[in-house]
């Protein structure tokens, strides 16, 4: 009997532990999902005790993730943020980003006209009384652009 339970023991530990290899995330499309691993691109804001950001145009809408140690979408630790174009942006160039109703990122329901060259300033709001955090940076059509596959 005893080996009978060590027999389906094992066997059971070689299920799970293969099931653990064969679920290594592939990096997807949007629209992203918390716990999904996005493709490249974006821009990458890298932050020392803190989830770095994504930020990122997608179909002309404004989205800015956050991502875990992992790259992987988390819900974000924010609800407000604003991004302000250097003026030289075709259309609106200041935009307040709230959540997204699926609680994936913060993204403003106004278009972004291409090309998307941009110098962008982004403040995150907090929620509490501290300095709001601040990131200038240069954001380019090839940020937005989505990975070709390679397929045919």
């Amino acid at each position: 009997m005893r080996k009978w339970i060590y027999a389906c023991c094992l066997t059971a530990t070689s299920f799970l532990l293969a099931q653990d290899e064969e679920t290594q995330l592939e990096p997807t499309e949007p629209p992203y999902e918390v716990g999904a691993l996005p493709i490249e691109g974006g821009y990458l804001i890298e932050r020392e005790d803190a989830p770095n950001l994504s930020f990122r145009i997608i179909e002309n809408n404004i989205r800015l993730y956050w991502l875990d140690d992992e790259g992987l979408i988390i819900e974000p630790e924010l609800d407000r943020a604003t991004v302000r174009f250097r003026r030289d942006a075709r259309g609106r160039d200041y935009f307040l980003l709230s959540r997204l109703e699926d609680d994936t990122a913060l993204g403003s329901p106004y278009p972004v006209f291409k090309p998307h060259l941009h110098h962008v300033f982004l403040v995150l709001i907090s929620n509490e009384d501290e300095d709001p955090e601040r990131h200038h940076f240069r954001f380019t059509p090839s940020m937005s652009a989505v990975a070709d596959s390679g397929e045919e």
